[in-house]
């Protein structure tokens, strides 16, 4: 079996099980060239994963040559989510997408992670076009938005497609808030309202703009998201509230949606699609001969493209330079041991416990931090450090979370976290209390009586049910304007974690899990111990032993 045949095989099967449109808004009757367009989502650096991109990229090779109205979109979040961007800032993951032949691309909440000026930094650097219709600046500084269009028209052999792009319009509490704030002032709006309506309206202005032009298609590139929790800001909503639009290809809820059907405003339906995340599937939209609109979803191919997997092979070498690159010295361990070799940044406070708590603490300017000492996986030794050895101690690829929360609140998850704590910390030469859950605070102090039985109790599951009797920890304070202060637990408070922590009720602490939420994904972890690290330049020596955080008696 020839390549095309075997590609129109593969094609025709994916289809038998996908969605299919007639365009209601498609001008004319006469037959057209089809119109193929391939789309990913929420890749969050996974471009070696799954069907992956050299497996895309030889299916797009195909199809283009037989069908030349052939174009690959991305719906968002591309930058974020791996080491590969961690690292290189979104760099090494934009050059990989310029070999990739992208031709649109819409900006996911993630592409923020690493500021607005070097998310500006990677737009320019793109050889591919970025469309955004609800992204607003008032502020004083660059306008990284003045040059994104609300939509881009491609003109395929006298059959017009338009292409708007849709920002989540909870981009700033879905990244990090700080990065969209100058003076204490909120200077980026995404068109998010109570109702869902203003982003309707944004969105309904750039399609009836796009088909004043003469647009035959309109088709959505969105990072909204389609489940219940994100409305009334949701695809779903959006399309019940507009007119006009043909299909929605969606991301950030890594949602996996072949082709669901949905009423406009009109009631005409639209079709909505979503392709999941890192590469699990890509997701290609056919209009065809007859105008009809197909979408499916294609999770392998037969084989790679040869020069992206080259690309991919000299990211991995790039990555692993970078990695080993110095950033910084310092002149002591931030050890997870003690001077034994016994891990005790699952029973006690730690150096490292601390300085990775105050990174996220610093990153989301939130009033106290916590880790579970179970993420802190190494000692960073005195001496030259470089990216490889800050990775090595956030290994996992989490994201900051944070919420508000009540003093109690707080006082509940330290109590979950030293239920196992016990006097002695080692016995032996062997660790003694260890716990996973054990929480590393930063703007805390609190102390833990292990004369108190656990009072903890577990649902079922192994959640976080409440405690009952006498509680371990004690005396907590909260750090206020320089100094520490009683925790009140009736008080309002901002906590922030790695998400595993904060809203993934990691090792059972639920405690958080329905706190109103600040930011639910930040950036990464590691960005923000980099971060920290850096900013510090010199790091003080009050990180050279534990200062008193946390007290065991």
């Amino acid at each position: 079996m020839n390549r095309i045949l075997k590609l129109t095989v593969i094609l025709f099967l994916a289809l038998s099980a996908a969605c299919t449109k007639r365009s209601e808004a498609a001008s004319g009757n006469e037959p057209i060239e089809p119109v193929y367009i391939f789309y990913t989502s929420d890749v969050h650096c996974g471009v070696d994963d799954n069907l992956g991109f050299a497996k895309l990229k030889a299916l797009i090779n195909d199809t283009r040559a037989e069908h030349e109205n052939t174009v690959l979109v991305d719906l968002g979040d591309y930058i974020q989510g791996g080491t590969l961007g961690a690292i290189s800032k979104g760099s090494i993951v934009i050059d990989l997408m310029n070999a990739m032949d992208y031709d649109i691309v819409t900006i996911g909440n993630h592409e923020f992670d690493y500021g607005p000026a070097k998310l500006y930094e990677l737009m320019e650097k793109a050889d591919f076009d970025v469309t955004a219709c609800n992204a607003k600046y008032t502020g004083t500084k660059q306008n990284i938005f003045a040059d994104v269009k609300p939509y881009i028209i491609r003109d395929f052999k006298g059959v017009k497609v338009a292409f708007v792009g849709v920002m989540t319009p909870k981009t700033v509490t879905a990244s990090t808030p700080a990065n969209f704030i100058e003076e204490d002032r909120l200077v980026y709006d995404f068109s998010g309202s109570s109702d869902g309506k203003k982003l309707a309206e944004t969105v309904q202005t750039a399609v009836n703009a796009a088909r004043d032009e003469g647009a035959d298609f309109v088709i959505l590139l969105a990072h909204l998201g389609s489940i219940p929790q994100i409305a009334p800001d949701d695809s779903i909503t959006l399309i019940h509230n507009t007119t006009g639009i043909d299909a929605v290809l969606d991301g950030h809820s890594h949602s996996v949606i072949i082709g669901d059907s949905y009423p406009n405003a009109d009631g005409e339906d639209v079709i909505l699609s979503s392709v999941g995340t890192k590469m699990e599937n890509a997701g290609l939209l056919i209009i065809a001969e007859d105008r009809s609109i197909q979408t499916a979803l294609i999770s392998e191919y037969d084989r790679e493209d040869e020069d992206i997997r080259r690309e991919i092979e000299k990211a991995d070498a790039d990555l692993q330079e970078i990695l080993s690159r110095k950033i910084g010295e310092i002149g002591f361990d931030l050890s997870i041991t003690d001077e034994n070799g016994i891990r005790t940044v699952r029973t006690r406070e730690s150096t490292a416990g601390n300085f990775t708590a105050d990174a996220i603490r610093y990153a989301a300017g939130t009033d106290a931090a916590v880790i579970n000492g179970g993420a802190v996986r190494k000692t960073v030794s005195a001496g030259d450090v470089t990216y490889g050895n800050l990775l090595d101690v956030l290994p996992f690829g989490n994201v900051i979370s944070s919420c508000i929360c009540t003093g109690q609140q707080i006082m509940d998850a330290l109590e979950f976290g030293a239920q196992k704590t016990e006097l002695l910390s080692s016995f032996d030469g062997n660790a003694v209390g260890e716990f996973g859950g054990f929480l590393q605070v930063s703007g805390l102090k609190y102390t833990i009586d292990t004369s108190f039985e656990s009072g903890v109790k577990l649902d079922e599951n192994g959640m976080f049910a409440g405690v009952e009797g006498g509680r371990r920890v004690k005396d907590v304070y909260i750090l206020q304007d320089g100094e520490y202060v009683p925790l009140d637990p009736g008080g309002t408070y901002t906590c922030a974690g790695i998400d595993y922590v904060i809203y993934g009720c990691g090792d059972g602490n639920s405690v958080f899990a329905d706190c109103e939420p600040i930011m639910r994904e930040g950036t990464a972890d590691i960005t923000a111990l980099i971060q920290y690290f850096e900013d510090l330049g010199d790091i003080p020596d009050s990180y050279r032993e534990p200062e008193g955080r946390i007290t065991v008696r």
